[in-house]
């Protein structure tokens, strides 16, 4: 038998931990590139969804937002990385981002104990 471990004050107990790989971005915008500033609103719902289906496979969700514009959900890696390659829909030039706000999470970590850690501390644990 070992040496016990300490686990943190929450009180979970977490057995196995799986090495998290890098993050990627999972949604992205596509926007028509086109001189007469056209958008989706005017294309076939069932032609988005076929030309989208045979470059990227099966996502998870496709939405047209009031804009126009595509917003996409990507499920793998390897279709975050398609897309962002993406220069055309079925002959329709598009532009492609990753959404500039949806990709990221912003929170407040709120704990009684750290108000005497001082910062760099603090910040190192939350390192993984």
């Amino acid at each position: 038998m070992g040496k016990k471990k300490n686990f943190p004050f929450s009180g979970q107990h977490i057995d196995h931990i799986k090495p998290v790989d890098k993050p990627f971005d999972t949604f992205f915008i596509i926007k028509r590139t086109t001189t007469s500033n056209e958008s989706f609103h005017t294309v076939s719902p069932f032609l988005v969804e076929r030309a989208v289906t045979a470059h990227l496979g099966i996502t998870k969700s496709t939405r047209k937002l009031r804009s126009g514009d595509l917003l996409i959900e990507v499920a793998t890696r390897k279709q975050a990385e398609q897309i962002i390659k993406l220069k055309s829909l079925d002959n329709i030039p598009v532009a492609v981002s990753a959404h500039a706000t949806l990709n990221s999470s912003k929170g407040v970590v709120s704990c009684g104990e750290l108000l005497n850690v001082p910062i760099e501390e603090i910040l190192k644990g939350f390192q993984p």
